[in-house]
This record gives C-alpha cells, structure tokens and sequence, in this order.
C-alpha cells in the first residue's frame, strides 16, 4: 500500500547485487512538491483577497440599502429628508431619530466613512465609501446606488 516510499537501490559493493531498501523522498522531488505548492499559493492569494474585497462592497451596498429604506420611511412619516443627520447617533438636527442603533452599528462596520449628506424636500444624495482596499466611493440617492 505504501510501496511508492521504498525504492530498490544497489549497494556500493560491486559484488553484492542485493537490494537495500531506502526510505524517503529525494531532494528533487522535494522541490518540486515546494514549487507546485507555491505556484498555487501564488495563484490563490489574490483570488482570495479580490473575493474579500467583492464582499465588502456588497456590505456597504447593503448598509446603503438599509438607510435608503430607512430614509424613505421617515420620508413617509415626516414628509421631507432630515436636513442633517448625525450618523453616530443616528438623529437628526432636531432630535428625531432616524436609523435605530442596529442601523448605526452595521453603518459603522460596513463603511469606512460617509463623506456626505446633502438633502432637499424631495431628495437627498449621500456619499459614502466603503470598507475595501480601494475605500470604493459609492454614492446613494432615493433612486440607486452607484460605485
């Protein structure tokens, strides 16, 4: 079953034709394991990290999804955007509360910064980037999410 270890060689003595068995692998081969082990470590590192970074971009896309919804929400009940948000607390310039805790936690997670808010009566724009290498800009208006 383990046959391929052993390897039949002959010994040093000219005369003595028996066969000395040798455990192991040679040095060659060895190499060649290393060398096959790095060419596919090479290859899968930065598949590994551009998945990471794809999924990173799909959380802050969601985050921005959750404020959009949430956003749309107070619109329904107050009839205008908050003119200001303060994206710690998650409350508006007059107090009110615009993202529950849950919202301000996965927004802190999922995006590396919000460098804008900007709103009207029917409208608003928000930009924001996300938690990727790149710190991709992604901008939200009530309509879609652009990166």
């Amino acid at each position: 079953m383990l046959g391929f270890l052993f390897r039949k060689t002959f010994s040093k003595n000219s005369k003595d034709l028996s066969f000395k068995t040798s455990k192991g692998f040679t040095l060659i081969e060895l190499l060649v394991v290393v060398v096959i082990l790095g060419i596919l470590i090479a290859i899968a590192i930065p598949a590994y990290f551009s998945y990471i970074n794809t999924a990173k971009i799909t959380l802050a896309n969601g985050a921005l999804d959750s404020i959009r919804k949430t956003l749309e929400s107070f619109h329904i009940d107050y009839q205008e955007y908050p003119a200001a948000i303060d994206f710690t607390t998650g409350k508006d310039n007059l107090d009110r509360t615009v993202f529950q805790s849950t919202l301000v936690v996965q927004i802190n997670k999922d995006l590396f910064s919000i460098d804008s808010y900007v709103s009207g009566s029917d409208t608003y724009t928000l930009t924001a980037r996300a938690n990727d290498d790149e710190q991709t800009l992604m901008t939200l208006t009530p309509q879609v999410i652009t990166y």
